[in-house]
This record gives C-alpha cells, structure tokens and sequence, in this order.
C-alpha cells in the first residue's frame, strides 16, 4: 500500500502539515439561491428514506455555503497498546474557507506522540504559504510539494456536500432524528458500506494514495458510528462525529489496528470575514524560484 502523505508524512518531517491541509479541486458555488423544499416532517427515529431525503437537502444547502468557519479535531491510535511502533496523534484545526474562488486560512495544532507542533498555512489559488510560530516566519512551498498536499485533503473539510454524500452512502442503516430546530442523522454498523467510508477517510488521515476500492478491502470494520446534525429549517451542515475501530493492511500481511474519531463543526454560512494574505507571506521567497 502507498504511503506519500498525510500524517505518516507529517510524523517524518515536523514541517510538514498534519491531514487535510487544503484543497484546490473544489465545485464552483452557485450563487442561485436554492427553491424551497418541504422537509420531512417526522419526529423521533425514521426510516433511511426520510434520512435520506434531511441528507439530500444538507447536500443542497451546502454547496450554497460560499464562505463559511469551520473547526475539525481527530484522535487516532495507531497500532497495538504495548507493542513498538504504536503511535497517538490529536489534531485540532480551525479555519476559514472561501470557496469561489477557493481561499483557505487555517491553523493546525498537533501533538504527536507528545510532541506538539504548530502551522497556519492560507491557500490562494495563486500560492500556497505556510507559518511556522517556532520560527516566527513565513515560507512558500513549491507548486509540486503544494499540489501533493492538496492531494490529502478531506471532503469533510472544505467540500461538506461531498462529506454529506459520503454519510448518505452509507444508505439502510441510517436514521433520522427532527427535534425543533436540529436534525440528527445517525450510523452504527460494520458492514461493506462501512469499509468503503472509511476507506475514503483513511486516505486522507494516513495519505495512502491507493484508489479507495483498493484501500476498502484491505480494512477490516469492528465498529463504526457516525453522527451528523444540521438545521432542520435552513439545512446547513452544522456538526459530525465520527467514531472507528479497524483494522487495515498497511504492508502486506500485516494487520495494523486503528481506533479513530474525526470530529468537526461547520458556522457563519456566508458570514466569515474575508481571507487575507499577510504582507510578510506575500514576501516569501518562492522555492520554484531560487537559483534560476
């Protein structure tokens, strides 16, 4: 299985990014403003095709989400307690997202294997800058190295109709539950359905850059809940949870354990201040262009 980014780069090289740094390859945003809908009316659980019909609308409302906040957290324990090699990271991230032309301001802060680490990186579809606090400067990586960090990118960060179809795949075994003015969806299961989410996941959180059919067959699900709420009015995206215990062939008949939650929360739909890039990252020395 190939390995090239995400955090198993990132543990190699300290100033590297953590997972889900940025993304480039975004939908346009309409700026159409959706039709009404009617929602479904229902209270307490339902069956999938009500869940179904609440994720359609997420989806909906979401790509209208122009410009929006968002803060996403992960903790991951990787491989057996006791054993060598066994890795803890947490992730935290906030952030703000412009989508049309896609912006990006965030800052990450990790602690892996007790190690923590800092960086604010702001992507324009001009550049890509990085701030590192422990040097007090600001640099600008190479369009390669840009692009192949662009490539671990989650849809759960920036692209959440995409995060919500991918919870909408997950098909019979949701649930819906309207309580006033929030909507719950819900998931607990283990089966194909399953494998392939995580899967999809998993490149990304460990950058195995496998296509995801390939990667879905090497994991094995123990367990798997997934919570996701929205607006029951507007239909915003507002918040997901999602909780893994897995197992997955990393190198070849190896079976490297995994108890994963990936947590995050989307806010100010069309109301974040602008992104600007600060006067010193404009003045960042460009890789590409030293020593032409």
């Amino acid at each position: 299985m190939r390995l090239k980014s995400g955090l198993f780069r990132y543990r190699r090289a300290r100033v590297g990014l953590a997972w889900l740094l940025v993304a480039i390859l975004v939908a346009a945003c309409s700026t159409k403003q959706p039709e009404a809908s009617p929602s479904p009316s229902a209270t307490g659980t339902v069956n999938e095709s009500l869940a179904e019909d609440w994720l359609i609308m997420a989806q909906n409302a979401a790509r209208e989400m122009g410009k929006f906040a968002f803060e996403l957290q992960m903790n991951q324990k990787l491989g057996e307690e006791g054993k060598e090699g066994r890795s803890d990271v947490r992730v935290d991230m906030q952030g703000r997202v412009e989508r049309n032309p896609l912006k990006l301001d965030q800052t990450i802060r990790s602690v892996i294997d007790k190690e923590q680490s800092t960086v604010r990186s702001i992507v324009t579809p001009e550049a890509y800058y990085m701030y590192l606090p422990e040097y007090e400067e600001w640099s600008k990586l190479s369009k390669a190295s840009a692009a192949e960090n662009v490539a671990t990118l989650s849809d759960f960060q920036v692209r959440p109709e995409l995060a919500v179809q991918r919870i909408q795949q997950l098909g019979r075994s949701l649930t819906a539950e309207s309580n006033g003015s929030l909507v719950t969806v819900r998931y607990d299961g283990n089966g194909p359905e399953a494998s392939a989410f995580a899967a999809g996941l998993l490149r990304s959180t460990l950058g195995i850059t496998d296509p995801e059919a390939d990667v879905a067959e090497r994991v094995k699900i123990g367990k798997m809940s997934v919570i996701f709420t929205m607006d029951a009015e507007k239909h915003w995206p507002l918040s997901y949870r999602i909780e893994t215990d897995l197992k997955i062939e990393l190198n070849k008949g190896e079976q490297t354990p995994i108890s994963q939650t990936v947590a995050g929360t989307y806010s100010k739909p069309n109301a974040t201040a602008s992104i600007v890039v600060p006067k010193e990252a404009l003045n960042a020395p460009d890789p590409d262009e030293i020593g032409q």
